[in-house]
């Protein structure tokens, strides 16, 4: 059965690419490089992530997205004695349904996320939200193992959103307010993978004061007990334990004054639980200043706009658990040159948390390659 259902989709795929010309195609590559300068061992790491599109509809587009460089299934055809060829199968491939920034509905294998403020991108790490990830690296393609997720805003700027995910009854839920400079978000999951219930809340605010002057807030608080349950009716006998550890919450604090041509930007994490009671995730992506263990930690950077699109900043770390080398206080220093899509960051101690060794001058830059084949969808074409 397994093999009927890899050869229909090897079809499915072919068929899609055959015509793909007439159907709103686009395959891209996001290529993410680091190359460490002072260790010859672990000297670049290249990182590349393939997106193929295909618009059905103007509103309905069929997705496949992949971690090239990392192992997933793949699709066997056996064609002569002891000779096969294995064509690698993406972790994510879903059919999306969007209307402009007010409607979003998936429904397959796909990343499920929302936040106010990436402060992954800016410190590697985050407090409130979601980033879950409901990929399948088995292919089993079995729709009752599959997710259905989304959101809509319903009135002005509310928004309401959420997921469920077939294969372990996990649920996942948030709503707020969703404007371009004021977000307002509450999120609660039965994670049925770790045996959690979460709840987090996130937030950003940003005014402009006059031309130079911007500020900016941004600041997640969260919450997990373990849970074990099947059913939204089972997880309500597990929310007393959320009511219990409310003041222990593990939250962030940060900000960003612009006063061009210069600013002040920074931020704050502190772990109130000193019983191990809440069990909240850290949403952490390769980051060296690493808050999982630590009662506090802190990032501050000064910065100067170049003319565009550089800027140069110093930087300065420190934490609860890590020895200082200037003070108690510091964990690691530094300066960062950035430019558009292009980093290059020298500091006294490790600052690249991806490759093992010390890597204390790293040049990170990124780039996006589209092969577009038709702006058209297939319906458009068609008809």
């Amino acid at each position: 059965m397994k093999k009927v259902l890899t050869t229909m989709l090897f079809v499915l795929i072919t068929f899609i690419t055959i015509f793909g010309a007439f159907s709103g195609t686009k395959f891209s590559v996001l290529g993410i490089y680091t190359m460490n300068l002072d260790d010859l061992n672990n000297f670049i790491d290249v990182f590349p992530i393939g997106y193929f599109d295909i618009g059905l509809t103007d509103n309905i587009t069929l997705r496949f997205n992949d971690y090239l460089t990392l192992s997933s299934s793949a699709l066997t055809y056996e064609f002569n004695d002891n000779e096969t060829l294995n064509f690698k199968l993406p972790r994510y491939y879903y059919l999306q349904y969007r209307v402009g920034y007010d409607t979003l509905l998936m429904i397959g294998k796909f990343k499920f996320r929302d936040y106010p403020y990436d402060l992954r991108r800016d410190y590697g790490f985050r407090v409130g939200g979601f980033r879950d990830d409901l990929g399948d690296m088995d292919y089993t393609l079995n729709p009752m193992k599959m997710a259905i997720g989304g959101y809509i805003k319903p009135v002005g700027e509310i928004k309401i959103g959420g997921a469920y995910n077939l294969e372990d009854s996990s649920i996942y839920a948030y709503f707020g307010l969703d404007e371009r400079y004021t977000k307002y978000m509450f999120y609660m999951s039965q994670d049925n993978r770790y045996n959690k219930l979460s709840a987090s809340f996130a937030g950003y605010n940003s005014i402009k004061w006059n031309r130079k002057l911007i500020t900016q807030l941004y600041y997640g608080i969260g919450y997990a007990v373990p849970s074990e349950v099947q059913s939204i009716s089972g997880i309500t006998s597990n929310i007393n334990d959320l009511i219990e550890i409310l003041p222990n919450p593990k939250m962030t604090f940060g900000g960003k004054i612009n006063y061009y041509p210069v600013y002040l930007k920074g931020l704050i994490y502190y772990n109130m639980d000193n019983e191990n009671k809440n069990l909240y995730y850290l949403d952490i992506d390769a980051v060296t200043n690493n808050p999982q263990n630590k009662t506090w930690l802190y990032e501050l950077r000064a910065g100067y706009y170049l003319p565009r699109p550089w800027s140069i900043e110093f930087f300065v770390q420190g934490n609860s658990l890590d020895d200082g080398i200037l003070t108690d206080y510091v964990t690691n220093y530094g300066i960062k040159i950035n430019g558009e899509n292009i980093t290059l960051t020298v500091s006294a101690e490790d600052i690249n948390g991806r490759a093992s060794g010390n890597q204390r001058m790293v040049l990170s830059f990124t780039t996006w390659t589209d092969f577009l084949i038709t702006e058209r969808s297939l319906m458009n074409i068609i008809f």
